[in-house]
């Protein structure tokens, strides 16, 4: 049973975008739940007046989109974070293998070792 005037919205996080409007907004209490010999109200969505409804729909969809935005750019910045670590991993890697000749995989067979031995003298 809602108050004449009002609307029942359930969407999450609504209060939040009306409270950055200063719009009056309230936990939509639907029932009570039972659990051990206790019992406590169950809160779905939020109740709301009718003529604010629209307004606070466009300013929860415009805060989605904005939040949509920043969780890309942030996993972009991570993405774009991993691959300079790989590349500057490979290029520490090349120096280090210029410099000091040490080779990426070592050789375990007696021949490639006699060749090295000989390579080297």
């Amino acid at each position: 049973m809602l108050p004449y005037g009002t609307v029942h919205l359930q969407i999450p996080g609504l209060n939040r975008v009306a409270r950055k409007l200063n719009i009056d907004c309230a936990p939509a209490m639907v029932g009570w739940d039972f659990h051990g010999n206790s019992s406590h109200p169950v809160y779905d969505g939020f109740v709301v007046c009718e003529e604010f409804k629209d307004v606070l729909m466009d300013a929860w969809n415009e805060e989605q989109v904005l939040i949509e935005n920043r969780e890309k750019e942030k996993r972009e910045k991570r993405i774009y974070g991993n691959w300079r670590r790989i590349i500057k991993g490979v290029l520490i890697r090349e120096r280090l293998n210029i410099k000091y000749g040490i080779l990426d995989e070592p050789s375990t067979s007696k021949e490639d070792k006699q060749t090295t031995k000989h390579k080297k003298k």
